[in-house]
């Protein structure tokens, strides 16, 4: 708040002197502060999944959009169908199809749109399926590290339309790596891999080849 000073004359001028002056003041309002419009929070927007697969194995619920809209096209009455391989898991929708690719038959194209995609769902189960050895150490024994167990869901799907083609559960398959990892001196284990070559094996009749 400003003050400002009022002088207010209680006595005129008599005989050529001021008789009394009394001072007084009065508080002004300040003037409001003007409010300058806020600025609106930046809106910040997550990039689209690679693939329409929905969340979870147990969903039905394809995503949209992905980063498959406008790759797509409609299946023909022969083939082979182009396929896209996509696994789902905690990390979020990662891009697999140069690996599934591998196990097609051989001479297969995977060039143009994609025509059916794969997703693939791995849920550990932490059973121990077997073992991979004969890893060496310097100055101890080999190293044998278990092998432990994964579920792993399919799902298949018309890439153009989204529609279900196919689900089915398979076990994984024990591949040993070309090393491990130790963790004072205990050997993490190692996981099953998904089966790509009995995955591709169920997909044939939707890949027509």
């Amino acid at each position: 708040m400003r003050r400002r000073l009022v002088l207010t004359l209680l006595a005129v001028v008599a005989a050529g002197m001021v008789t009394a002056v009394v001072v007084t003041s009065r508080e002004e309002p300040r003037p409001a502060a003007e409010s300058s419009p806020s600025s609106p929070a930046p809106v910040t927007t997550a990039p689209p999944p690679v693939a329409f697969c929905p969340e979870t194995a147990e969903s039905d619920r394809v995503r949209s959009p992905s980063g498959l809209d406008g790759k797509t096209e409609p299946r023909t009455p022969s083939g082979p169908h182009r396929l896209a391989y996509f696994v789902v898991d905690d990390k979020g929708v990662s891009d697999f199809t140069a690996t599934a690719g591998q196990h097609l038959p051989m001479g297969t194209s995977q060039e143009g749109a994609v025509q059916v995609v794969v997703c693939e769902y791995p849920k550990p189960t932490n059973e121990r399926v077997g073992t991979c050895d004969g890893y060496e150490r310097q100055g101890k024994p080999p190293l044998s590290v278990a092998v432990t167990g994964v579920q792993y869901t399919y799902k298949a799907y018309d890439a153009d339309s989204k529609r279900l083609l196919d689900t089915f559960v398979l076990p994984g398959t024990r591949v040993c790596p070309g090393s491990v990892t130790t963790f004072d001196d205990v050997p993490r284990a190692i996981e099953a891999r998904s089966d790509y070559t009995a995955v591709i094996d169920r997909l044939l009749p939707h890949l027509r080849m």
